[in-house]
């Protein structure tokens, strides 16, 4: 073999290393991209779903805030209403033994009327009981006893009415349930 060829076939082997090393290289290099690539996607994935729930958790924030907001302007004047209550139930007593043809009577019985006429206005309804099925929601029972000409469960009487504002029950119906 004379030097040039001895020169070729080094040269031959050097590039033959060189290539072996650079596919060596970008094998070693491409695995790590991928990793590299797998990894950012995982946390890609995981912070995509992380900011799906924290809009979620906003949206019902706000849907809830909405609510509060809303029943806070509904039920606004409860408290007021509770009150009156009070004042409407001293009428009935009030009207319960009284004469019918007195001036004062009558007084009260306008005055009682037009107080039941600002309540409705507001959404303020009266429970209806007597005769009624009873209903845990919307009543109170304070006595039950056998009675044949009622049914069983329904009300036989009511002691104090019950009253809603709006949907809400403010006030359950005291009432007298039959066996």
């Amino acid at each position: 073999m004379d030097e040039k060829e001895k020169i070729e076939d080094i040269n031959d082997k050097t590039k033959d290393v060189v290539e072996e090393k650079n596919e060596e290289i970008v094998k070693e290099n491409s695995e790590e991209i991928t990793k590299d690539t797998e990894q950012v996607n995982e946390q890609f994935e995981k912070l995509k779903d992380s900011f799906a729930r924290l809009q979620a958790d906003f949206t019902n924030y706000k849907r809830r805030q909405e609510k509060e907001k809303s029943d806070i302007y509904k039920y606004a004047s409860e408290g007021l209403v509770i009150k009156l209550l009070s004042v409407m139930d001293n009428f009935d007593r009030a009207l319960k033994g009284a004469d019918e043809e007195d001036t004062l009577t009558k007084g009260i019985v306008m005055i009682k009327s037009e107080l039941e006429n600002i309540l409705t206005q507001e959404g303020v309804e009266e429970i209806v009981s007597d005769n009624e099925k009873f209903d845990a929601n919307l009543h109170h029972a304070v006595f039950m006893e056998e009675n044949d000409e009622v049914e069983s469960e329904h009300i036989i009487e009511t002691f104090q009415k019950g009253y809603k504002l709006k949907d809400k029950v403010i006030r359950p119906a005291m009432v007298k349930v039959s066996k």
